[in-house]
């Protein structure tokens, strides 16, 4: 099978990628509590070449956000050393080196962030907080944080990172405050929709005046909650409009708290995760990464081809064989080991534990 549309290049703002294959963010626990890059973050990566874009994981920007006690950092100056390593190390298979850039909110707890308390929107939402010790944000905690996601943006500038993806979305810190079940707050970052979305916009104002030109600045946006009582198409349309008026020259189209099957049209093949993007993608003029169960490159090409995305992120089709792209580049996609979609994905924390990946012959 040809797959021309997604091996074409692709422009983002005044980036050329050479295909439309996006690695998204995979975290894999490998940092160790000191949230340093080691060796096994660039053997995985480096053995993952061939996607036009390559987003490292979630990487922490505050040591109360961790979603993981081994999780990667960048809250530190100490950090850019070893994500300048990534990032050559990304470059070096030819992708555009990017990077996910998080605050966990609610979702972290203290034994992940050294004993500090973890910090949410609120804290009597219908989703609660993972931790029991979790406190509601004060304004001075607000802009802490923001400040934070302005230190982190401008170190990932520094380790060489050319695309910076504000995460906010999957439930963490943005969703938090995005989503009527976890943000019940009363002043000015709670209630309305404006409100709700002032933190993001806010975040996002500041690091793109940080970051200037010297990178793609990108969020990965939840834009529905699966349960009607939450966050609404409607409402996270709204927000990615707002975040395109704020400059954002591409946007990665994902979930906050769950999707509703009801996304997916009757009778079509496609993963509701992935149809989020067609949904967002006619209300925007700027391009989408969409993503959701795509495993083979027959998939993506179907899903570029019908206008559901500009870019198609391949998770767990890398994860198992991370050898997926360059498969698809030299059009021997039969030879792919195929995700055996073990529900729910037992391996994407370690993935050197994947049975796919390991009849492969592929470890990290």
């Amino acid at each position: 099978m040809s797959y021309s549309r997604l091996l074409s290049p692709f422009q983002v703002a005044d980036v050329n990628l050479k295909n439309r294959i996006v690695m998204p963010p995979m975290v894999i626990w490998k940092s160790g509590e000191d949230a340093e890059v080691r060796d096994v973050h660039l053997r995985h990566y480096a053995s993952c070449a061939g996607p036009g874009l390559m987003i490292v994981e979630a990487t922490a920007v505050s040591p109360d956000g961790k979603l993981h006690k081994n999780q990667l950092g960048i809250f530190e100056d100490r950090h850019i050393q070893g994500l300048s390593r990534l990032a050559n190390t990304i470059r070096k298979t030819g992708a555009l080196p990017g990077i996910q850039i998080n605050h966990a909110g609610g979702r972290s707890t203290p034994e992940w962030n050294w004993g500090l308390t973890p910090l949410a929107p609120a804290t009597d939402g219908t989703i609660q907080p993972d931790s029991p010790d979790c406190r509601a944000l004060s304004i001075d905690d607000i802009e802490r944080i923001q400040a934070d996601f302005v230190s982190a943006a401008e170190r990932a500038v520094k380790a060489g990172f050319e695309y910076i993806e504000l995460h906010y979305a999957h439930g963490y810190l943005g969703s938090q405050f995005l989503s009527p079940l976890t943000n019940t707050r009363t002043d000015q970052y709670g209630g309305s929709l404006e409100n709700r979305q002032r933190f993001l916009i806010e975040t996002y104002r500041l690091c793109r005046e940080a970051v200037g030109d010297k990178a793609l600045l990108s969020c990965r946006l939840g834009i529905i909650d699966k349960d009607e009582a939450g966050l609404s198409l409607e409402e996270g349309i709204d927000t990615a409009r707002k975040l395109e008026a704020e400059g954002a020259p591409i946007l990665h189209i994902s979930r906050a708290h769950g999707v509703p099957d009801s996304v997916r049209p009757e009778g079509s093949s496609f993963d509701p995760l992935l149809h989020l993007a067609g949904k967002a993608r006619p209300e925007l003029g700027i391009p989408v990464i969409g993503i959701g169960g795509i495993l083979d490159p027959e998939t993506a090409e179907k899903a570029l081809k019908t206008g559901i995305a500009d870019l198609v992120a391949v998770g767990r089709g890398i994860l198992a064989d991370p050898q997926w792209a360059l498969k698809t580049i030299k059009n021997t996609a039969e030879e792919i080991n195929t995700c055996r979609q073990c529900s729910p994905c037992l391996w994407y924390k370690t993935p050197e534990k994947c049975p796919s990946r390991l009849a492969a012959g592929n470890t990290i």
